[in-house]
């Protein structure tokens, strides 16, 4: 430790004396070393030029913003905006995130333990729809455009449901987030930070023994031009987390110089095992970029890409509006001699925003109109060309943002350019699932961990509740596990070992791993025209069934259309027999298309509504 570290960090020691009264000894020890790491973290939260993060990010969200003009500007000078870059993106936003993605488990080994992967499944459908993970998602995916990068956070949060507890998920933003400053990845680091501005009251109600000491900070202020006076009494709340000597993930919730609490590893005096504070033994954190910068942490942005092109935009809209405020209307020439009009009397001929022109000759108009000056054709041109340079950049091109282009008409020839022009927001797409992979899977470890009762849970677009009984089933596993290393008898059931074994064998055998996949689905409206395209082109060829034509749709209320289908009268099943057989031969070229009534029941409730809309073969709905 250099010198002016060491004389600041006894100062500081000695000018919180009274705060860290309330610490033991051993966790002043691990507050030094987390202050100390902290300082590093903060220092080195710069990008390639050694510019401030925290610094850069705020001017990103000015321009996203419209803020797009740098210090003080002359008073004759326009400072129009012509915001694009919040056009743009707010524009691959909902392609990102507009369907909810699907989350499937699958067994990683063995295949008996598809029925814990089939209640993890349904499990994560409800941590997804419970956490509001929808409304996170489009937060985390604009952070991660305009600054480069989201962070995302899964934890057990035990005062949930009356002390049942539950996961939770949460967006972190960039600005709150201080990673080990050698790690490029989240798996590489050794400890990280994370630090929110807390009222002091949130101090006394989450700890009311320490939270009184804790006292009032500036940190989380860092505009400078707030009125501190007439805000409200803060403190950062930091939650350092870090790995213990045996490699334990432990984290320790701290203000100022105040220890409020410890979990996990060796210093938890409430854990005699000292175990990590998850399972997993994994910082509970996803990173989602936008473009990776090579040996970097924090991403690249699309502002920080267009930020210099936006502003040439502006700075020729403003030529324009001030050539065409100054020279484009009409002027007045007045000849002086001949007039009788002097100059101060130009108010009376005075059009603003033109002007009035006197002069001295023998000019034969003595008053006449003097035609204003075009906009030269190079200014616009020049505009349009950087605005197209800005798009090709991003890969934002006009058929993604809904524009037809130009020449082509054919719905099939326009779906297929803006396929091809979306490549890079599948990209992004991509980056995003595999945040939400390392997000699932560390969800599905908490619930192996914590889910100690069998709890019932409705999920979206089922009317009955589900039972999960994801204890029960593995209890039996580890059980079975524990037979196989001779650990307990074979065939031994979990009612006949004793509750301390039982917690012992679940301590040491290892949980079984499952593969997490993420499917983004078609987000963008084109891609699921194509893909209900085909779904109803194999329909009719008798590829696939209504039911998989209902899903791949996401038709809404379509369990309980198949079921009314399902319980038709016999007279109902002919009439489809004839329906499908008119089908068969319409796709293999044979007799043309037949008109059929449309079942009962397919336009009530649970199918369209109205029973008027959606695709039609024939005349029944789907």
């Amino acid at each position: 430790m250099a010198i002016a570290d060491w004389v600041k960090t006894k100062t500081d020691q000695i000018k919180h004396r009274g705060s860290r009264k309330s610490n033991t000894e051993q966790e002043n020890e691990l507050l030094d070393q987390a202050i100390q790491r902290y300082e590093i973290a903060r220092s080195e939260k710069t990008d390639h030029n050694n510019r401030d993060l925290h610094q850069k990010w705020d001017s990103m969200d000015r321009i996203y913003r419209g803020n797009q003009w740098k210090g003080p500007t002359p008073s004759y000078k326009s400072t129009p905006v012509l915001n694009y870059v919040f056009s743009l993106v707010e524009s691959v936003v909902p392609r990102i995130t507009d369907n909810a993605p699907e989350i499937l488990v699958m067994p990683r080994h063995t295949e008996g333990d598809a029925t814990l992967a089939d209640q993890l499944t349904k499990t994560q459908s409800y941590l997804w729809d419970k956490n509001k993970m929808q409304r996170k998602l489009n937060e985390g995916t604009r952070m991660c455009l305009k600054y480069g990068t989201a962070i995302y956070k899964a934890v057990w949060d035990p005062d949930l449901y009356e002390g049942f507890g539950d996961v939770t998920y949460s967006v972190v933003h960039p600005k709150n987030f201080f990673p080990d400053p050698r790690a490029y990845e989240i798996h590489q680091m050794d400890y990280c930070f994370v630090s929110v501005p807390k009222s002091l009251e949130y101090f006394i109600r989450r700890w009311p023994e320490k939270g009184r000491y804790v006292v009032e900070d500036d940190e989380g202020h860092h505009t400078g031009d707030e009125d501190l006076t007439n805000r409200e009494r803060t403190a950062a709340l930091k939650e350092y987390w870090f790995f213990d000597e045996n490699g334990n993930l432990c984290v320790m919730y701290y203000a100022g110089h105040v220890v409020l609490d410890i979990i996990g590893g060796k210093y938890d005096d409430n854990n005699e095992n000292d175990d990590p504070i998850y399972r997993h033994n994994r910082f509970p954190f996803a990173k989602q970029v936008d473009y990776q910068a090579d040996k970097e942490f924090w991403g690249i942005g699309e502002v920080e890409i267009i930020d210099t092109l936006q502003r040439l935009i502006n700075s020729y809209e403003a030529q324009i509006i001030d050539n065409t405020r100054t020279m484009a209307n009409a002027q007045w020439i007045v000849d002086k001699l001949r007039s009788g009009l002097k100059e101060e009397d130009s108010h009376v001929l005075n059009n603003r925003p033109g002007a009035t022109i006197f002069v001295n000759n023998a000019d034969p108009n003595v008053i006449r109109k003097e035609p204003g000056s075009p906009i030269p054709a190079h200014i616009t041109e020049h505009q349009q060309k950087l605005v197209n340079a800005m798009e090709q950049i991003l890969g934002i091109h006009d058929v993604v943002q809904g524009r037809a282009p130009g020449g082509v008409r054919a719905a099939s020839a326009i779906i297929a350019l803006q396929e091809s022009a979306n490549i890079r927001v599948r990209q992004k797409a991509r980056n995003m699932e595999y945040a939400l992979e390392e997000l699932a899977d560390q969800a599905n470890w908490l619930v192996l961990e914590h889910y100690e009762e069998p709890r019932q849970i409705r999920l979206t677009g089922e009317s009955a509740p589900t039972t999960l009984e994801i204890s029960d089933i593995l209890r039996d596993r580890v059980v079975d596990e524990a037979a196989l290393m001779g650990e307990v008898e074979p065939d031994t059931e979990p009612e006949d070992i004793d509750p301390e074994d039982l917690q012992r064998l679940f301590r040491e055998v290892k949980f079984p791993t499952f593969d997490v996949q993420v499917k983004a689905g078609a987000s963008v409206p084109y891609s699921q025209a194509m893909l209900y395209e085909q779904a109803k082109e194999f329909f009719q060829l008798g590829a696939i069934d209504r039911q998989a034509l209902l899903e791949v749709t996401g038709f809404p209320g379509r369990e309980e259309i198949i079921q009314r289908i399902e319980g038709r009268t016999p007279g109902q099943e002919d009439q489809q027999e004839q329906m499908e057989q008119a089908m068969g031969q319409q796709a293999g070229g044979g007799q043309p298309e037949k008109a059929f009534a449309v079942p009962p029941g397919a336009g009530e409730a649970g199918g369209m509504p109205g029973g008027g809309g959606g695709e039609r073969i024939g005349e029944r709905t789907l």
